[in-house]
């Protein structure tokens, strides 16, 4: 995949694929050490694909969903 570069569309079909063969790597390399992704991250996944976020969007926007978790725990326990 390329760097995003200013003016970069969205990602073409065989990057997206690409992306998709690479999660299924990611998740047995998860699952040997015990974790596993929740349906919430899988969907947050599947929502980055239709969106054909690039790799610089990908990642504000786990950023944004781990901080928005942290924060719904931080106001649970009080």
């Amino acid at each position: 995949m390329k760097a995003d570069l200013p003016g970069r569309g969205r990602l073409t079909d065989a990057e997206i694929a690409e992306i998709r063969r690479r999660r299924l790597g990611a998740r047995a390399s998860l699952a040997c050490e015990g974790m596993y992704l929740t349906a919430e991250d899988e969907a947050v996944f599947e929502q980055m694909d239709g969106e054909r976020l690039t790799p610089d969007e990908r990642a504000r926007r786990i950023i944004e969903v781990s901080r928005a978790k942290r924060r719904r725990k931080a106001v649970a326990s009080t």
